[in-house]
């Protein structure tokens, strides 16, 4: 797992130069919907302290700033490449080299805790899931925005397709790295079930685990709570 972690460090650390166009080109703009809807579930609010786990290129971090006024953001990722990136559109932002198998940071830290995209790229997920568990402060929220598999034959097929034929074929001229886009249709078909990934959100200490699909179920903002 250590190995794949690196792995998967190194690819993104190649296309961060692009990342940004590419997220805007293949999701048609709608990245930046899923991101305020996340936003308003999570219940991210003033004063608050929140950790932007993945954070990449500060989007995320940008787009809560813009909606919340006096909210406190530290930006983490396990990509110095991607987050180099993120301190120059964000310089306002607090930003950390991190590992969601280890994070840098005291135990209950954080009111809340976002992750976009960025979920399915942890190896060990029990592990990591425990990790965002242990920083965040007693009644606080995770929030995990992540591409689903949508349901219904005809959009499961025609999404399909799109994903794993004409987005890697587009990120590939697009980035100079095929392989990069060609992994995350893969990383998604092999993401959990959901009675598998709600257990294992409850196994790491959570209280409830909240469901919320987006775009036909492309997308999925689940809120996990800790009490």
């Amino acid at each position: 797992m250590e190995q794949k972690s690196k792995e998967i460090q190194q690819m993104f650390d190649n296309i961060a130069g692009r990342y940004d166009l590419l997220n805007r080109v293949l999701s048609f703009r709608t990245d930046v919907r899923w991101r305020k809807k996340a936003i308003k579930l999570a219940g991210i609010a003033g004063g608050q302290t929140v950790l932007d786990l993945a954070c990449g290129t500060a989007d995320m971090m940008i787009e809560m700033d813009r909606r919340v006024l006096g909210v406190n953001l530290v930006g983490g990722d396990f990509s110095y490449n991607m987050m180099l990136i993120g301190k120059q559109k964000f310089p306002k932002g607090s930003f950390s080299v991190a590992d969601a198998h280890c994070l840098p940071f005291a135990d209950n830290s954080f009111d809340r805790i976002t992750i976009s995209f960025g979920f399915r790229n942890v190896t060990d997920k029990p592990k990591g899931l425990k990790e965002m568990h242990r920083v965040l402060k007693d009644g606080g929220k995770l929030c995990i925005l992540e591409f689903s598999q949508p349901e219904g034959p005809i959009f499961s097929r025609l999404y399909r397709l799109y994903f794993t034929k004409i987005l890697p074929f587009i990120g590939g001229i697009i980035s100079g790295n095929r392989k990069a886009y060609e992994y995350l249709p893969d990383s998604v078909y092999k993401f959990p079930k959901k009675d598998v990934y709600r257990q294992m959100i409850l196994d790491a200490g959570f209280s409830e685990a909240q469901f919320n699909p987006m775009s036909f179920g492309i997308c999925d903002a689940t809120i996990c709570i800790k009490k």
